[in-house]
């Protein structure tokens, strides 16, 4: 019977299927790996837990999946988001209950990202499903799809005067504090546009992001004489029930940067104007590590045990010696 039973189990595996059957009757013994398979509590207890009715409910399953992501694995909400979507896309394709999902399911639903969008896309969608399957449903079947690596960036950076040329062709005082913010601190995309009235210190012209990510560090930076001017005439015209400095978000600042792109003939995106920052300081002649922490790509722990390498103080001193400009200069 033993032997029959072990017969059986290996074909299930190598077909990839996660069987009703095979789970309820392997719980037995079980070896060192397979313990060290599932994040917490493995899929056959997840089976005795929840009942059934709740393993083919989408509502609960996308209920267990994020509390899975935000509590056990402690993943920021824009990531919790995300992961959390493709899975519910995943769910309304297989259309079959979630203990019958096969390697062949998560072949399908992965091949249309693959043949048809950004390898960008794909990757976030393969690493969804790795996700999904091996801290959720406790299975190693997706372990081996591998994630696509993105091609190296050799764009080069862009000219001072190109950058100028696209600022000419903003039409808004918003879009230019904007513009000169990305410019001159460095700062991430969302980190610009998540900026609150709090997360500035005006006389010191200096930036405190707050952090979003657990993997991406965010520490202090500060913007030039140029942005305070864009920003001074921007400030009154923001609307009063909102604490955001920016007040917009990242897709309409997106479409917005590709609509002077067109008009100016000049290709810019925040993510460009973050790589010029790191070009020019670097030909200014700043140490890489500053330049690192001015972007936040400094590791707390790194920054904690050199506190007096990157305080706010002596990271104030090299922003200044440094006197970035946008518009003026070399």
């Amino acid at each position: 019977m033993s032997s029959r039973l072990n017969k059986i189990k290996k074909t299930e595996i190598d077909r990839g299927v996660l069987s009703q059957d095979t789970i309820k009757n392997s719980q037995g013994a079980r070896s060192p790996a397979d313990k060290t398979q599932a994040c917490g509590a493995s899929y056959t207890s997840k089976i005795k837990e929840v009942p059934e009715k709740s393993l083919d409910s989408k509502k609960d399953i996308l209920k267990r999946f994020e509390d899975l992501l935000s509590i056990d694995k402690d993943l920021d909400e824009k990531t919790v988001r995300k992961h959390c979507g493709n899975i519910s896309e995943f769910l309304d394709s297989i259309n079959k209950p979630l203990i019958k999902i096969g390697k062949q399911d998560l072949r399908d639903w992965l091949r249309k990202y693959k043949e048809n969008y950004a390898k960008a896309t794909y990757a976030n969608k393969v690493k969804t499903i790795r996700v999904f399957v091996r801290d959720f449903l406790g299975s190693d079947i997706a372990e081996n799809f591998s994630i696509p690596q993105p091609k190296k960036n050799n764009q080069s950076v862009l000219s001072d005067q190109n950058l100028r040329k696209f600022y000419q062709d903003i039409q808004s005082d918003k879009y230019r504090a904007i513009f000169l913010f990305y410019a001159s601190s460095g700062l991430r995309t969302s980190e610009v546009l998540n900026l609150t009235m709090e997360d500035v210190d005006f006389e010191k012209r200096m930036l405190i992001p707050k952090n979003r990510s657990r993997t991406k560090k965010s520490y202090v930076s500060f913007y030039n004489s140029e942005s305070e001017e864009a920003l001074d005439k921007f400030l009154p015209q923001r609307k009063p029930d909102d604490d955001k400095i920016f007040q917009v978000s990242r897709n309409v600042v997106a479409k917005t940067f590709r609509r002077i792109s067109k008009r100016s003939g000049v290709k810019i995106t925040p993510k460009m104007l973050r790589k010029w920052f790191c070009e020019k300081m670097r030909r200014l002649n700043v140490d890489r590590g500053y330049i690192d922490a001015f972007c936040g790509r400094v590791p707390k722990t790194v920054l904690d045990s050199h506190y007096s390498d990157f305080s706010p103080e002596r990271l104030k001193e090299v922003y200044e010696k440094a006197n970035i400009k946008v518009l003026d200069g070399e």
